[in-house]
């Protein structure tokens, strides 16, 4: 079980959000994935925190839940994000709201 930041790269939680998943301590040897029973946590644009927590991840899905709300997921497609967030300094994924 791991903790990571999420990053939210539009206004709210809903369809074709996309979110960034960041870990700042990893081992060496650690690729940085999402696994079930991962929490979260991060800041909506206007400054309210938000968190959660994984509840299944299946290769490219995972569902996820927020304030007893659940979300699922899919691994963001390279089309889905911008160049400049693939630049972030940390280990990161990027995971997309159905």
């Amino acid at each position: 079980m791991a903790n990571w930041q999420a990053s939210l790269l539009m206004q709210t939680l809903s369809t074709g959000t996309v979110l960034a998943f960041q870990r700042d301590r990893i081992e060496p040897t650690e690729v940085p994935t999402l696994h079930g029973g991962d929490t979260f946590y991060g800041s909506l644009p206007d400054g309210d925190p938000f968190g959660g927590t994984v509840i299944e991840r299946h290769q490219d899905r995972a569902v996820v839940e927020v304030d007893q709300k659940r979300y699922h997921l899919h691994k963001a497609q390279r089309h889905e994000t911008t160049d400049r967030d693939r630049n972030l300094a940390q280990p990161h994924e990027f995971w997309v709201i159905d």
